[in-house]
C-alpha cells in the first residue's frame, strides 16, 4: 500500500480502516492493547472480566471481516483509490488462555498491555492463516467453548514456533445461523 499510496491518502485509508476495527473490537467489550503499522492487537478479559469472551472474540472477527468488505465496496463507489485497496484483505488469529496484562515498559513510558505463551500463539495464527488461504484462524482453545455457536473448518494440527505440542486449528466461517450462501458442510 505504502508504494501504491502517497502518505496523506495513506494515512486517510489507514485511519479509516484502523477505525472501523476498533469500533468492532470495542462494541465486543474486547480491549484494544495497540496498533502495529495497519494491525490491531487485542485482547478480551483484563482489564475488566469478560463473560463468554471466546464468543465476543468470535463474532468481534467476523464482524470485522463483513465490515472490511463494506469498507471495499465505499472505496471502490469512490472511484480514487488504486486497485490493490479494492481488494484489501486482513487476517485474524485467536487463541485462548492464560496471559499477563498489566502495566510494561520504562520508568519514562509504560503501556498496559499482555505477554504470554498464548499471546504468542495468536501471534502465529495469525501470520500462519496466509499458508492455508484464510482470513480467520482460531485455535483449539477458542473453539471449544463455542463449538455450538460457531461453524468452522477443520484445518490442521500445526507446529507453532516455541511450543513443543501442536496447535489443532479451525477456519472460522460464521456464527451458526449465518452460514453464507455457498457454504456446504461436508
Amino acid at each position: 500500500f505504502s508504494e501504491k499510496l502517497e502518505p496523506e491518502k495513506m494515512v486517510k485509508l489507514m485511519n479509516e480502516y484502523l477505525t472501523e476495527m476498533t469500533d468492532v473490537l470495542l462494541r465486543h467489550q474486547g480491549t484494544l492493547d495497540k496498533y502495529i503499522g495497519d494491525a490491531i492487537v487485542a485482547f478480551y478479559g483484563a482489564p475488566a472480566p469478560v463473560k463468554d469472551q471466546e464468543k465476543k472474540a468470535c463474532s468481534t472477527s467476523l464482524e470485522m471481516h463483513e465490515r472490511l468488505d463494506y469498507l471495499r465496496t465505499k472505496w471502490r463507489s469512490e472511484g480514487e483509490w488504486p486497485d490493490i485497496v479494492y481488494n484489501m484483505q486482513h487476517r485474524i488469529g485467536l487463541n485462548s488462555g492464560q496471559m499477563v496484562t498489566g502495566n510494561m515498559g520504562s520508568e519514562m513510558r509504560m503501556n498496559y498491555t499482555m505477554m504470554g505463551d498464548n499471546v504468542n500463539t495468536a501471534a502465529r495464527l495469525e501470520s500462519s492463516a496466509k499458508q492455508y488461504g484464510i482470513y480467520i484462524q482460531i485455535a483449539d482453545s477458542t473453539y471449544q467453548p463455542v463449538k455450538d455457536k460457531v461453524v468452522v473448518r477443520d484445518l490442521d494440527n500445526v507446529r507453532v514456533m516455541g511450543k513443543n505440542e501442536p496447535v489443532k486449528v479451525f477456519e472460522l466461517i460464521s456464527e451458526v445461523g449465518q452460514e453464507p450462501e455457498n457454504y456446504k458442510k461436508i
